[in-house]
């Protein structure tokens, strides 16, 4: 069971890079980004570190992934415990 959501994982991780490689020709760099820092979040998820690593050390992206990967993850509204 374990191995089958990390392998989700990795290929939702794929799917998000792709689609960022597809959406960065026509779209700005903010999109790209956040698609890929997704992707690296779907590989740390599924246990993927090398990929993450490679994602984090590209030349132009990877500050920027780096950057959105640290961030503290933003409040939600509106759920049930909150009071």
């Amino acid at each position: 069971m374990t191995d089958l959501i990390s392998i989700a994982f990795r290929a939702m991780g794929w799917l998000l890079l792709v689609l960022g490689a597809a959406l960065g020709i026509v779209a700005p760099a903010p999109v790209t980004t956040a698609l890929w820092t997704a992707a690296s979040r779907a590989f740390l998820r599924g246990g993927d570190g090398a990929m993450v690593s490679r994602l984090l050390s590209a030349t132009k992206f990877g500050p920027r992934i780096r950057r959105r990967l640290n961030r503290p993850a933003p409040r939600r509204l509106g759920g049930v415990c909150e009071a």
